[in-house]
């Protein structure tokens, strides 16, 4: 066999183990349009400066992470999330909070208070737990702090959803923990609501959910 003949063989090969590679799916946590697409036109009632989402390490990655029964984890390699996770968690917290409350995120283009007029909060998100258990159910559980600024009351809160899965499929657990974040990005708002409002227990609600 001459080196062209070679060389030509392993090309084909190559080209050939390309076309048999599975392709790679990505998946959103929300499939809704944002608020900036949607006809939620009006000027904001609140300015909030969102910190940068925590997630669990083991999430920090492109790949879907699925757990099981008993703790271990699945990496798919071919199912992605469209953006990084915690991007993703913020898109549906910001949505949330604007549909909610008209309170616009700011964290990327901080507003000095005294030129804008608006109450103003700082919110920090750690999603402590975000898993999908194949075939069972996913469970969303965070904690988050929300302060008014620049030295007003704090509210220190947590709360937990144990979403169902419907399916034992990728999107069925994509679906479980889409629900479980647009529930939780719900009750942060919820608290910032009362925090405003000048509730004494604006955490009251959280508890676990099914």
């Amino acid at each position: 066999m001459t080196i062209r003949n070679l060389v030509m063989g392993v090309a084909a090969l190559a080209l050939l183990g390309c076309s048999t590679s599975p392709p790679l799916r990505y998946h959103a946590l929300s499939t809704k349009a944002s608020v900036s697409q949607e006809a939620s036109v009006g000027s904001a009632a609140l300015l909030v400066e969102i910190l940068p989402i925590s997630i669990p390490e083991r999430l920090r990655r492109e790949e879907i992470v699925l757990s099981t029964a008993n703790g271990n984890l699945t990496v798919l390699d071919t199912d992605r999330w469209a953006a990084p996770l915690q991007d993703e968690v913020r898109q549906i917290l910001d949505d949330a909070l604007w549909r909610t409350l008209k309170a616009s995120d700011v964290y990327q283009s901080p507003v000095a208070k005294t030129s804008s007029g608006l109450p103003q909060y700082r919110l920090a998100l750690r999603m402590e737990k975000f898993d999908a258990i194949a075939n069972d159910h996913a469970i969303i559980e965070s904690s988050w702090t929300v302060r008014q600024l620049p030295q007003g009351p704090i509210a220190v809160c947590r709360a937990r959803f144990i979403i169902p899965l419907t399916g034992i499929t990728v999107e069925a657990a994509v679906g479980a923990l889409a629900e479980g974040s647009a529930k939780m990005a719900q009750t942060v708002s919820v608290s910032l609501d009362r925090l405003q409002r000048g509730e004494t227990a604006p955490c009251a609600q959280d508890e676990t959910k099914r």
